[in-house]
């Protein structure tokens, strides 16, 4: 693997830790803020899987620009999927 391609990937691995941070930040916002009253249904040690759809046609200006950003994010990652035709394999090796 060449310096750049390396280098690429590296990349990739830290937008992805960058995706999933901002995914439970973008929660977090909605569940103490426009949603509060949903987060009082749930009790410690509950599960679930929120979709951001949930989070979609809010008021809440901020969380609207978190959901704006995680899809602007989320186009990237997919473009340098592409453009360097990032496997998996690669993804999970380690430097």
């Amino acid at each position: 693997m060449t310096a750049y391609r390396e280098k690429i990937i590296l990349t990739y691995r830290h937008l992805l830790e960058m995706h999933e941070e901002l995914l439970t930040r973008i929660i977090n916002v909605g569940m103490t803020g426009e949603y509060s009253e949903v987060n009082t249904v749930f009790k410690p040690g509950d599960t679930y899987k929120f979709d951001l759809e949930q989070f979609r046609g809010t008021k809440d200006d901020n969380l609207n620009k978190l959901l704006t950003f995680f899809g602007e994010l989320e186009n990237l990652m997919n473009s340098l999927t592409n453009i360097n035709r990032i496997t998996e394999e690669e993804l999970g090796q380690e430097d």
